[in-house]
């Protein structure tokens, strides 16, 4: 029995199910203007076991700023930065973040700091890169969590993971909320988090089919958004209580279910030889050989002796053996595949390895047998 290709293989379907798949609106798309902020600052971390920026005169410069803008005067010659290391600081401010919630803050080495391992980063602003006026989102600070480690002696070293990169968790308030108005005017665009054409229509047909009103509130714009109009009957409400009936208009919308088109593609990893497929992947007939060349060099250290009475001496001479094998090929006939478990079926019927099943992938597809959108990764 031929051992099958150790290769993930998922399809993303449900096609021995009677039913098609459902999903509610508001686990695949999002309302246009609500969206998350990156922001960005420099700061430093102390406490370090000497494993810090070492001979790094822009670290020098950092410390000698701090250390003057808090009114006190040290020469530069006079630092050490063995125990300090100079990082870049980034965070997500979510969209409805309020004024002294928590964020979590992503921590980086920047110079030459070989462990932020013990560290602490010390109060760091962080600022939105498309803010002119340089407000303060976040102040960040605290002690870094790793998830790795490094430890040297003697020659020998053992690293996990990145030591020179952690995270503070709730390790920045916020100071400043963004300000969104979405809810402020006349409509909302809702943008489905994979553009396709069906999937907007099905959006917009339940929204117009079950909410009930009397005119059709929501239109598609393209494959990638909806607008909905806000009813007249919220329109007309009392401005105080304007926000909050969007709101639940925008709950209702989220509560109804649609069937989502999911596109024909199959996607590998080459790094991981991890192969994705979509349900509606389809392959027409044709014919597949493939096959596998090894080089193999062993080296082995021989010792060579100097002649009797000569002025030669024992030395280690190494000697290198390459052989190649190369593995039988076959031709063989993928039948014609409408439905993933055939698509897998004959897949696995080449007893291919995942590498080899990435290029045959990609051989399909350019011969125009693949119909499905091919992303390597």
């Amino acid at each position: 029995m031929k051992k099958l290709p150790a290769i993930l293989l998922i399809w993303l379907s449900l096609a021995t199910s009677a039913t098609a798949l459902q999903t509610r609106i508001k686990d695949v798309v999002t309302v246009d203007g609500i969206h998350e902020a990156k922001l960005f600052g420099m700061g430093l971390v102390t406490g370090l076991n000497n494993t810090g920026d070492k001979q790094s005169e822009v670290t020098q410069r950092f410390i000698e700023n701090m250390i003057e803008s808090m009114g006190i005067s040290m020469q530069l010659d006079r630092l050490d930065t063995k125990n300090a290391a100079v990082v870049t600081v980034t965070a997500v401010l979510p969209p409805f973040a309020k004024v002294g919630s928590e964020v979590d803050v992503q921590i980086d080495s920047l110079q030459t700091a070989t462990s932020l391992q013990g560290g602490t980063l010390l109060p760091t602003p962080l600022f939105h890169p498309l803010d002119s006026s340089k407000e303060i989102y976040v102040m960040a600070s605290g002690v870094i969590s790793l998830g790795g480690y490094s430890a040297s002696a003697g020659g020998d070293s053992i690293q996990k993971n990145h030591p020179t990169a952690g995270t503070v968790p709730n390790g920045g308030i916020v100071h400043k909320s963004m300000r969104i108005d979405v809810f402020e005017g006349e409509e909302l665009v809702l943008v489905p988090y994979h553009a396709d054409y069906t999937t907007a229509v099905g959006i917009a047909d339940a929204i117009n089919n079950e909410l009930g009103y009397t005119s059709s509130p929501a239109t598609t714009v393209d494959s990638g958004s909806v607008r909905v109009i806000i009813p007249t009957v919220l329109q007309d409400a009392d401005a105080n209580i304007y926000t909050d009936n969007v709101i639940r208009f925008l709950a209702k919308i989220g509560d109804l279910k649609i069937e989502i088109d999911r596109p024909a593609r199959v996607v590998v990893d080459e790094r991981t030889g991890t192969v994705v497929i979509g349900s509606n992947v389809a392959i027409s007939e044709v014919a597949v050989t493939h096959g596998s060349l090894f080089v193999t060099i062993s080296t082995e250290a021989a010792i060579s002796q100097p002649l009797p009475a000569s002025e030669g001496q024992t030395v280690l001479v190494p000697e290198t053996e390459i052989t190649t094998q190369e593995s039988e090929g076959w031709l063989t006939e993928i039948p014609e595949s409408i439905t993933v478990e055939n698509v897998v079926a004959s897949l696995n019927a080449l007893g291919a390895t995942p590498r080899e099943l990435i290029a045959i992938l990609q051989n399909i597809e350019k011969v125009g047998a693949l119909h499905a959108k091919l992303i390597i990764r």
